[in-house]
């Protein structure tokens, strides 16, 4: 699945993992184990979050 994550980078897919959903988070970077996503919050600070491809159920995004 890592391959078709890394399509993703620069993009904003909802990420269903097992246990939460992740809504407007930007796709970083991808590996073998980790993606990492990033988010502005409504205050302009940057968050980060790594997940787990293991854990990642379902990925939604819109086409070109």
């Amino acid at each position: 699945m890592s391959r078709i994550l890394k399509e993703l980078i620069g993009n904003k897919p909802t990420i269903v993992g097992q246990l939460f959903g992740t809504d407007n988070w930007e796709v970083v970077d991808v590996d073998e184990e980790w993606v990492k996503l990033r988010r502005v919050d409504k205050k302009g600070k940057e968050k980060f979050k790594l997940q787990r491809i293991e854990d990642i159920q379902t990925v939604e995004f819109g086409g070109k």
